[in-house]
């Protein structure tokens, strides 16, 4: 009759150890004595169950997430995942649509901005002028600090803080309608461009803008936010966890020759004789593993880098730059309730996992 069996080893050397285990069943011939299971689109005999964490490695900033205008079309859905090397979203290549003529062509430098509330300005700002060595993407800017080393009015920032969100070359191209002489001047990015010249001709279907695409850095769970001027795509971290880190799980008929286990391999019977485990206990390790159903369905539990008591920044909608302490976490909702000093006054503000982050 096969019972459950636990073997202790090493944490971290869970994979390892089971595939020796695996190796001796097959050499010893006895894999009729231990079950074969599909655990994780794997077939195998020894497993150690996993489960996932999705954590908050991929916030604001950080690689995890993406700036997609609203010229780009996705090609990802929200809650869905995603692997690395994978196209998020598309700008389609862009043809003439009518005939004209090449009139200019200026080079600009162009610097986006983000404010709190997530809605951008946008700056373009001729060669001539040098752009301040600071002005790097993902800085945090000061309320009204000028772009250019001349400190131009022209070029400030918002008199609130605010944050680089792009930079990048662009060229601000006027065109000439053919007989009907209407201009109209269009901002390219540079290296997008197709090659064009001024006093050049341009007919109906002649390629104007290259196709751009915007590729996943990372692998994990979509989400999609959308704002006034552009969608945020961010790509949360799934994390694969040992549920019970050094065990390995196998249903067999123990026999004398599983029992004697190589002494270059790591690892021992829980027990001595060893413990057959009871059939209660092993359903949590059996609905871990993908063996047994789970009443309700559960999906990746979420991690959060603050607990109840500790100050948090918020980082964006009407309390940005507000600090406050966590005084509820609701996991499921992906929310924490916040204890925001106003006017001398406390607040509870609750807010989503990705509005707020360690001070």
């Amino acid at each position: 009759m096969k019972r459950w069996y636990a073997l202790q080893t090493y944490a971290g050397s869970e994979l390892k150890v089971a595939e020796q285990l695996e190796e001796r069943v097959h050499e010893l011939a006895l894999e009729r004595r231990v079950d074969l299971f599909r655990v994780n689109g794997a077939e195998m005999r020894f497993f150690a169950p996993i489960e996932e964490v999705i954590t908050t490695k991929g916030r604001r900033g950080r690689t995890g997430e993406y700036r997609v205008p609203y010229e780009y079309e996705l090609r990802i859905e929200a809650n869905k995942r995603i692997q690395k090397g994978e196209i998020i979203a598309i700008k389609p290549p862009r043809s003439m649509t009518y005939d004209a003529n090449v009139k200019g062509i200026e080079t600009l430098q162009r610097v986006i901005v983000e404010m709190s509330n997530r809605n951008e300005e946008e700056f373009l700002i001729p060669l001539d002028k040098r752009v301040r060595r600071d002005i790097r993407l993902g800085q945090k800017l000061p309320p009204g600090v000028p772009l250019t080393t001349d400190s131009d009015a022209h070029f400030k920032a918002p008199a609130v803080k605010t944050t680089v969100v792009h930079r990048d070359r662009v060229k601000r191209i006027e065109l000439e309608k053919g007989e009907e002489g209407e201009r109209v001047t269009l901002v390219i990015p540079e290296k997008y461009l197709a090659r064009l010249k001024e006093q050049t001709a341009l007919k109906k279907g002649d390629l104007l803008e290259r196709e751009d695409k915007i590729e996943s850095r990372a692998s994990g769970l979509v989400k999609i936010k959308e704002y006034k001027d552009k969608r945020v795509v961010t790509v949360q971290h799934i994390e694969k966890r040992r549920l019970f880190p050094g065990y390995i799980f196998a249903r067999m008929n123990m026999s004398q020759e599983l029992l004697q286990l190589p002494e270059g391999l790591k690892c021992r019977f829980v027990g001595h004789p060893p413990l057959p485990l009871d059939e209660e206990d092993m359903k949590v390790v059996k609905r871990k593993a993908g063996l047994l159903e789970v009443p309700k369905a559960v999906g990746p539990k979420i991690e959060v880098e603050f607990e109840v008591g500790e100050v948090v920044e918020i980082i964006e909608g009407p309390f940005a730059d507000f600090t406050g302490a966590v005084v509820e976490i609701d996991k499921e909702r992906e929310m924490a309730t916040i204890m925001v000093k106003i006017f001398g006054r406390e607040t509870r503000v609750e807010l989503s996992f990705e509005s707020i982050q360690k001070v």
